[in-house]
């Protein structure tokens, strides 16, 4: 196995591990060795299968992000007609999802 495969392997397996800053890491490791020309043709078919892994793996877990986004979205729109109500039976005037950070 040769240093950039070796470094595309690691970097798809912090990705399965939901660890993107070290898999980002390996992958500009990989960059660099791209870059200064160090990759030999013999090894390049083997790192672009596992790009290509490491691409679909990518594109599910934006995907899997972007679902789960719209769920909260569209639980927070659901739950702001909710009615809720004291232990009086009085109706509680509540807001839902009001202030809500949005990190990504």
């Amino acid at each position: 196995m040769t240093k950039a495969l070796g470094l595309l392997q690691q970097a798809r397996e912090h990705m399965l591990a939901m660890k993107t800053d070290k898999a980002t890491e390996y992958l500009e490791k990989f960059e660099s060795l791209v870059a200064a020309g160090e990759v030999s043709k013999e090894a390049a078919s083997e790192c672009a299968e596992v790009l290509c892994s490491i691409r679909m793996l990518a594109e599910a877990m934006r995907d899997g992000l972007s679902a789960a986004q719209r769920q909260l979205d569209e639980i927070t729109v659901l739950s702001r007609n909710l009615d809720t109500y004291d232990r009086q039976g009085q109706k509680v005037d509540c807001q839902v999802g009001k202030g809500r950070n949005q990190r990504f």
